[in-house]
C-alpha cells in the first residue's frame, strides 16, 4: 500500500492529446477507502512519502559535507495541519510560525522546534516573541529598535527582501545603517534571511547564495547562521515523482564550494525553509463528478463538488497540476476526451478548481472522480471557506500503513457558526 504506483493510463495537462502516466502513491485502494469512509471532496496525504522527501533533502546534504551545518524549518502555513507534519517531531524538522495562534496550536501537538518569520508586526507582538525566545525574523529597521530597546537579551534575526519588493524585508539600501544600529548598541546579528521569489531553479538559487555570502563578508560577519528561505522549485507539470523536486544534491556541493571560496567559517550554519519541495507531492484532492460533461458551443466543463484550491498568484500564473480522471473503482477512464475546465460548486464565474483546461472523457458522469495530484502545500490552505462552502475533509496514510482523518469535513453552517440568535448591546 505504501509503494510508488504508476497509474497506466491518465491524462497530463501539459498539451491537449498528449497521454502520461503521472506518478502517484494514491492508490485505488486508498481512494476507495476515503470516498466510502469520508466522502468528497478529500484531502489524502502520505507520511511515507514526506519521510521520503526529508530523508531525500537529508541525503543531499550529508553527500555534500554539510549534514551538520543544514537546518530546516518549513513554514506551517503552507498546508497548517499539525497531524500531517508530526513526522517532523521525529526527523527534527522545525517549523516557521508567523502568528502566536499557530505557535499555541503547535505546542499543544507536541512540537518545540520553531523559528518566526512574520512579515511587519506591531511592538505588542515582537514582545510576545521575544518572551519565549525563539530566533525572530524582523522587517524593518523600527522593529528592529523596538527589540533592541525592550529587550536587550534577544537574539537578533532580519529578514531582507533581495527583489526591493512590497514584500516584508528591509532593503539593500538599509543594510549599512541596520550595521551601524546593531554596532551602537553593542549588537551583533544570530541569522538573517535573504527571500528572493518562489519556484527559482538551481542557478538562480545558487546566485541567491553569492548574495547571502557577499552580505555576510560585507555587513555581519559575526553572524552565527544565515537563512537561505524558501523558494526552491517544484515540477507541479512533470509525471515523474524523480523529475518534480529540487536537486539538492547539486545545490548543496555548489554551496559547499561556495562557502570555502568566500571563506565562511565552518560554525556558521545554513538554515532552509522549504515548503513545496518537502509537502507538494504529499498530498492530492479526490473530487465527485457531478453530472455528465457540460457542454457549450465552443468549451466544456467538468462539474465537481470541490472549489478554488490554488491560491492567487498560482491562479493568476495557470499552474498545471497533473489530474486523473477516475471511475467508481477509482481506475483511470480511457475513451475519447475533449478539453475542459474544471468546475467547483459555487456560482461565480471563474469557480475552477484548477485554472486551466484538462482533457477529460467524454464518458465522464456522476460516480466517476477527479483526483488532483500535489497539493500537499498551499492548497488545502485554499480550498474551500468561500461564498458558504464548507471545508474538505483531510486524512492520512500513515508510515504503519493505517489511514486516520485528520480533519472532519465541514458543516453546512460553518459559516455562521458564531451568528448570535439574536443581536446583543454592546
Amino acid at each position: 500500500m505504501n509503494e510508488l504506483v504508476i497509474l497506466p493510463t491518465a491524462l497530463a495537462p501539459a498539451a491537449p492529446g498528449t497521454w502520461a502516466t503521472p506518478e502517484t502513491w494514491a492508490t485505488p485502494e486508498l481512494l476507495r477507502l476515503v470516498a466510502e469512509k469520508v466522502g468528497t471532496p478529500a484531502f489524502l496525504y502520505s507520511e511515507p512519502r514526506l519521510v521520503e522527501n526529508v530523508e531525500r533533502m537529508r541525503q543531499a546534504a550529508r553527500a555534500a559535507g554539510l549534514a551538520g551545518r543544514v537546518q530546516c524549518f518549513t513554514p506551517f502555513f503552507p498546508n497548517a495541519n499539525p497531524h500531517v507534519i508530526r513526522v517532523f517531531k521525529d526527523l527534527d524538522i522545525g517549523v516557521l510560525v508567523q502568528m502566536p495562534s499557530e505557535y499555541e496550536l503547535l505546542r499543544r501537538h507536541g512540537f518545540e522546534k520553531f523559528i518566526v518569520s512574520t512579515g511587519h508586526i506591531a511592538d505588542r507582538e515582537i514582545d510576545y516573541w521575544a518572551a519565549t525566545g525563539l530566533p525572530m525574523f524582523l522587517s524593518s529597521m523600527g522593529e528592529v529598535k523596538h527589540l533592541l530597546d525592550t529587550a536587550p537579551q534577544a537574539s537578533i534575526n532580519i529578514r531582507f527582501d533581495s527583489l526591493s519588493s512590497g514584500k516584508p524585508g528591509l532593503k539593500y539600501n538599509e543594510l549599512y545603517d541596520l550595521a551601524q544600529m546593531l554596532k551602537a548598541h553593542g549588537r551583533s546579528i544570530n541569522c538573517f534571511e535573504l527571500y528572493c521569489g518562489s519556484g527559482n531553479s538551481v542557478h538562480t538559487m545558487l546566485s541567491t547564495v553569492e548574495q547571502v555570502f557577499m552580505i555576510f563578508k560585507t555587513y555581519f560577519p559575526e553572524a552565527k547562521a544565515v537563512n537561505f528561505a524558501g523558494g526552491f522549485s517544484f515540477g507541479y507539470d512533470k509525471p515523474a515523482t524523480r523529475d518534480k523536486h529540487f536537486d539538492w544534491a547539486h545545490y548543496f556541493g555548489r554551496l559547499r564550494e561556495l562557502a570555502a571560496r568566500h571563506g565562511i567559517p565552518e560554525d556558521v550554519a545554513f538554515w532552509f525553509e522549504p515548503a513545496r519541495d518537502l509537502l507538494g507531492d504529499v498530498g492530492v484532492l479526490l473530487l465527485s463528478v457531478q453530472r455528465p460533461l457540460i457542454r457549450h458551443p465552443g468549451a466544456a466543463r467538468v462539474l465537481t463538488d470541490g472549489s478554488r484550491m490554488l491560491m492567487p498568484s498560482a491562479q493568476y500564473k495557470e499552474r498545471n497540476h497533473n489530474v486523473l480522471f477516475l471511475d467508481e473503482a477509482m481506475r483511470p477512464i480511457e475513451g475519447p476526451s475533449v478539453p475542459a475546465l474544471v468546475r467547483g460548486r459555487g456560482i461565480l464565474r471563474h469557480e475552477y478548481v484548477l485554472p486551466r483546461e484538462y482533457r477529460a472523457p467524454e464518458s465522464l458522469g456522476p460516480g466517476d472522480h477527479v483526483l488532483v495530484l500535489d497539493v500537499g502545500a498551499y492548497c488545502a490552505t485554499q480550498h474551500m471557506e468561500f461564498l458558504a462552502i464548507p471545508p474538505a475533509a483531510e486524512a492520512i496514510l500513515g508510515t504503519d500503513g493505517i489511514v486516520r482523518l485528520a480533519t472532519r469535513a465541514g458543516m453546512a453552517d460553518d459559516k455562521w457558526r458564531h451568528l448570535l440568535a439574536e443581536c446583543q448591546p454592546l
